[in-house]
């Protein structure tokens, strides 16, 4: 059976993307080869009806290789596959690691394309940025797309953008869990049980993200008509603004960004 799509790496990324593709019916189980170390995640692959390979090796021909390892489990995998032996869509959805690095890891028969998906991808609600190297086709750009529009929405970048892109939509998710593990704390602080404060924050801020993204208007207009002169909310947003979050979510996000660059002169 011809490998389509070889996947390195079968933990959250690696096994979302082939559950989107399977289930748009863009391949067979049997097309696709999986190789991970953790037996658990083998197991996985092998539940969907995808094919174990026990080598990072036997990931090499094929004509997609997706990689998805963790960047510091890069360095030894590439060793591993080395270079390949006919012209392969190579996708990388690894942090930091550049695409002049793997093409270097892999050879001229690589056609690399950078993607940054994120956790939401779980339930079709991605948002994934993607830079492609300058070898790629057209064919190759349609392919992508359609791949990583099986879960959630796509969008084109330069690599030069990928660092910032990782800050503000890889890493956000974990921005607005964090929102939501304080949410919870003050309403339990406010006099709720915990049941009850999970409900209340998970769907407010599932519904603000709804209002948000159905509304024309920005987050400072929508902000604004929550907040009435010497409000309730207005109180709140004073205590926020004197301790500095918006400031500091902005340095979060350089600091991300930052810290993706770091990787990518690693690489």
């Amino acid at each position: 059976m011809a490998t389509t799509l070889a996947v390195a790496g079968f933990g959250n990324m690696g096994a979302t993307i082939v559950r989107g593709m399977l289930a748009a019916g863009h391949l067979q189980p049997d097309e696709v080869v999986a190789f991970d170390p953790d037996a658990y995640r083998s197991a996985e692959a092998g539940r969907l009806g995808v094919r174990v390979a026990h080598s990072p090796a036997a990931l090499a021909d094929t004509s997609t290789l997706l990689l998805a390892v963790k960047p510091q489990c890069y360095g030894e995998l590439a060793t591993q596959i080395g270079a390949l032996p006919r012209s392969t869509l190579v996708i990388s959805v690894m942090a930091g690691i550049t695409m002049q690095a793997i093409t270097a890891a892999h050879g001229t028969h690589a056609r690399v394309v950078r993607v940054m998906p994120n956790t939401p991808a779980r339930i079709g609600a991605g948002m994934s940025t993607v830079a492609f190297s300058e070898i790629c086709t057209p064919d190759d750009h349609a392919a992508v797309i359609s791949m990583f529009e099986t879960i959630g929405l796509v969008h084109r970048i330069d690599e030069s953008l990928m660092d910032a892109a990782t800050a503000v939509c890889g890493s956000g998710p974990a921005y607005i869990f964090h929102l939501a593990e304080h949410m919870m704390r003050g309403a339990r602080e406010a006099g709720f049980d915990a049941a009850t404060a999970d409900l209340l924050v998970r769907q407010t801020i599932v519904g603000a993200a709804e209002l948000l993204r159905q509304s024309s208007d920005g987050p400072a207009a929508l902000r604004g008509a929550v907040t009435s002169p010497a409000g309730t909310t207005a109180a709140a947003l004073a205590v926020l603004d004197a301790a500095g979050v918006g400031d500091a979510l902005v340095r979060a996000i350089a600091a991300a960004r930052d810290r993706g660059r770091e990787l990518s002169r690693g690489s």
